[in-house]
């Protein structure tokens, strides 16, 4: 081999090893852009004078007018290690790579000549004989005719459970006698051997991510999916080029990847469990219990079984394999709850078989079942009964539900009329309710069941001291302050009312909740989704705990993919959900005529408006997100701010000696002073309650025949104002707060409503609405919402456009809820002033 290029000092052992480095590692990863740039300058220019290769080290070496000077490289390890002669060692480097196309292209001419090498003045093999054979090269004909005994280059293939796929080149003499290719045994001087033919299966092994054993002189590839990609994209590749001879079951890996299914077999184990275990079959054939066991520890990786070859997963059941291995945990193959099947079939691709006793029960729970209920229970709406069969017959098959009927349709006489129609136990039955709502609860148990006993929780009358069959009723918070006593008290029926109530899953009153021990339990509430599916997930934590997994989890599905996650959701909870609409179950009832009404603020407010956004953004940056991180109590106080300017400057500091109404105070005395003259009632509402008291003495100055009643948080007789206003016969207008109104009174009276300062939640607003707009109402009801122009309140209206698309997707009637930071990223965008 003679070269005009640089001088070579090599050995066939020097060459080999360094192919085998540099198949191993990328080494132009290992230099800057200049260096690489650089040294193909010099690559291509020929400045390399000198290669002097060994095992571990290789010299490049430049001479320039005698002056010799030298980069060196290292293979420590599994990378390369350069050091050089030069001070300048952005030059050296450049050298290094000037060398190491030099050493690539060494290779090349090894791979393309005979492999035959002759010893010259540019090639010195310091450890071969003339004439010897260099064991390096690529591909040329399988033999090599000479004189001597002709060498073939056998390729065994064999599977060994702990490396994986073996590859062991061997050579084959021509009359029979085999030796390794690489070892102790050196290669005789009468053997004829293709050098070519080792060094192409060498790199085409090390492409196909195969391993060198120096030791054993083997190959090996310990991926069973990447032994997979070889079998598909280079098997038979080798057994073109190469002899290839299979070991044991390694041709079982010509088939490529075998596909197993995966269901889960629910066998009824007692009443309201039954016992889960995988189940997997590959070309229509059930594994056995040792492979089953193997399987259900792979997941998505690829396992090589004796006499089935390559197996693995089918890959569209991968996700929800994961998600089952995730969430079986110490419960596998014990005792689940019955519901859980409602869980595993949400999932798209996971199959459950469940057997004859589960896939009756399953159709039950599906099917629509009506139960008779006794004539005393006669009075109830058609609707009504039927939401009533519904649940008992969820109950009787070991389920539990969610009552979410749209607010006013009589979610409380239903759930009475539950527990009055369902088998007496010698246990009590408890409600828990916001503490507005119990005087409800108490009146229509008067009204409707008067043999139903009531007793109210509070300090001095407890579960201890009477222990009777009777209807405990307990406001939230006297729930959470009698914890201690859910442990040791059992219950029929666990009804929470308004169960949105226990929406935060890590709040003291949530956790005593879950804590009741009932026999049946029963959620009402016609918002379940307030803020975000996590809502609903608490819910049903209470009713059925695990049906929509962890709460870790969901929170990374809605992450993920909300509109994904919803139907997931929805068709986990739909046998469960009960849910009707006031337009398709009480037609009879009137219309809600809604408008909002544009509220242009004065020139005090406009003024007042603009200096706080100029000092929030002064404070705060543009940037929503990190002011809401930073301060985020602040931020928020800014916000509270600007709306109370959109109402009534004399609710902000320092601004009391204002005598004049707001814009929106100015409008609503007008439209007071027309309806009282037509005798009409309305119910204002607002979240301010220093509002109501401005408002009210405008009413009292300017609008004298008007009778004013007034609810809120501060109000100790909630029943009388509310029976004051519903009973008289002269016009009247009752003052109400969002919190304290929304929950627990009738207000049918009223012809009309006034929201004079729009919520964040819509729920919230449409719960105060429909305080009015509910059954026992004859005539229409109008609703007027007070929005300031150009100002946060118009901004509050888009964010419940999002929010109110939730529920639709989820339970009937909402979708994606989308919170303050999803909506705007500017805090500029959230509060500026717009005058168009």
């Amino acid at each position: 081999m003679i070269s005009n290029g640089p001088s070579r000092s090599f050995t066939k052992e020097s060459v080999e090893s360094w192919f085998l480095k540099l198949s191993e590692c990328n080494w132009e990863n290992q230099f800057c852009e200049k260096s690489l740039r650089e040294g193909r300058f010099f690559y291509r220019k020929g400045i390399i004078s000198g290669l002097d290769i060994n095992t571990d080290q290789i010299i490049f070496i430049r001479k320039i007018k005698r002056e010799e000077s030298y980069s060196v490289m290292e293979w420590k390890g599994k990378k390369l290690e350069f050091r050089t002669s030069l001070e300048d060692e952005q030059l050296g480097r450049a050298i290094a790579v000037a060398g190491l196309y030099e050493l690539e292209e060494l290779i090349a001419e090894i791979h393309q000549e005979d492999p035959m090498i002759e010893s010259d003045t540019n090639c010195v093999d310091e450890t071969t004989e003339p004439g010897a054979n260099l064991n390096l090269g690529i591909d040329q004909s399988s033999e090599v005719e000479n004189n001597g005994k002709i060498c073939t280059l056998l390729i065994e293939l064999s599977i060994s459970g702990k490396r994986g796929l073996i590859a062991t080149p061997i050579w084959k003499t021509s009359n029979g006698e085999k030796f390794p290719a690489y070892g102790n045994r050196s290669v005789k001087p009468e053997h004829l051997i293709d050098g070519t033919k080792l060094i192409k299966f060498a790199r085409e092994s090390v492409e196909a991510g195969f391993r060198f054993d120096k030791e054993r002189g083997v190959f090996s590839l310990n991926n069973w999916e990447q032994v997979g990609e070889f079998a598909i994209l280079r098997l038979r590749e080798w057994e073109q080029g190469f002899k290839v001879k299979y070991i044991g079951g390694a041709s079982l890996i010509k088939k490529g990847n075998n596909e197993v299914r995966w269901e889960i077999e629910a066998n009824s184990e007692g009443k309201g469990t039954m016992q889960l275990k995988d189940n997997f079959q590959l070309e229509n054939r059930k594994l056995s219990s040792e492979l089953t066991w193997k399987m259900s520890k792979l997941g998505k990786d690829t396992m090589f079984f004796q006499g089935h070859g390559l197996v693995r997963l089918n890959r569209e059941q991968v996700e929800d394999f994961e998600w089952w291995k995730k969430n079986k945990g110490g419960k596998y193959q014990e005792n689940w709850p019955r519901y859980m099947l409602f869980s595993l079939f949400a999932r798209k691709y996971l199959r459950t078989r469940p057997d004859g006793e589960l896939a009756k029960w399953e159709a039950s729970i599906r099917g629509v079942k009506h139960t008779k209920l006794k004539n005393s229970i006669s009075f109830l709406r058609s609707y009504q009964k039927e939401g009533v069969s519904r649940l008992k017959w969820l109950n009787e098959l070991g389920c539990h539900g969610l009552l979410a009927d749209e607010m006013g349709l009589g979610k409380t006489v239903q759930s009475l009329a539950l527990l009055r129609s369902s088998k007496k136990l010698s246990l009590p039955d408890l409600v828990v309710c916001p503490a507005s709502v119990v005087p409800v609860w108490i009146q229509e148990v008067a009204t409707h069941f008067p043999e139903i006993s009531v007793e109210v929780l509070k300090q001095d009358n407890n579960f201890t001291k009477n222990s009777k069959a009777c209807l405990w009723l307990a406001s939230y918070t006297q729930i959470r302050r009698h914890r201690s006593l859910l442990e040791k008290n059992k219950f029929r029926y666990a009804i929470l009312d308004e169960a949105q109530m226990i929406k935060n899953p890590q709040a003291k009153v949530t956790q005593a909740c879950l804590a009741i021990d009932a026999k049946f339990r029963l959620a009402l509430s016609g918002t379940p989704i307030e803020n975000s599916a996590i809502d609903l997930w608490t819910i049903f934590r209470f009713l059925m705990p695990g049906l929509l997994g962890s709460k870790k989890e969901l929170e990374a599905e809605l992450q993920k993919d909300s509109p994904k996650t919803f139907g997931l959701i929805r068709r986990q909870i739909a046998p469960f959900i009960i849910r009707r609409m006031k337009q398709d179950v009480a037609k009879e009832l009137p219309p809600k005529i809604q408008a909002e009404v544009p509220c242009i603020l004065n020139q005090e407010q406009k003024k007042a408006y603009k200096i706080l956004v100029e000092q929030g953004i002064l404070d705060h940056g543009e940037n929503l997100n990190e002011a809401v991180k930073n301060s985020p109590i602040h931020v928020f106080s800014l916000l509270t701010r600007l709306r109370q300017t959109c109402c009534d400057l004399r609710l902000l500091p320092n601004h009391k000696e204002i005598t004049e109404n707001g814009a929106k105070g100015t409008l609503l005395i007008q439209k007071l002073n027309d309806l009282s003259k037509n005798g009409s009632k309305a119910i204002v509402f607002s979240q301010f309650t220093s509002f109501l008291s401005i408002i009210e003495k405008s009413i009292i100055t300017e609008v004298p025949d008007l009778e004013v009643y007034k609810l809120t948080g501060a109000t100790r007789d909630r029943i009388k104002p509310v029976k004051t206003f519903q009973e008289t016969e002269k016009p009247a207008v009752i003052l109400a707060s969002l919190k304290a109104a929304g929950l627990g009174v009738t207000l049918t009276a009223a012809d009309y409503v006034f929201l004079m300062d729009p919520w964040w939640n819509p729920a919230v607003e449409e719960q105060a609405i429909d305080r009015a707009h509910r059954i026992g109402r004859s005539k229409p009801i109008c609703i007027y919402r007070f929005i300031a122009k150009g100002t946060i309140e118009e901004r509050v209206r888009e964010l419940q456009q999002e929010k109110k698309e939730t529920f639709e997707q989820i339970v009937g009637d909402l979708d994606k809820p989308s919170r303050l930071l999803n909506q705007f990223s500017s805090l500029e965008d959230l509060i500026k002033f717009d005058e168009t």
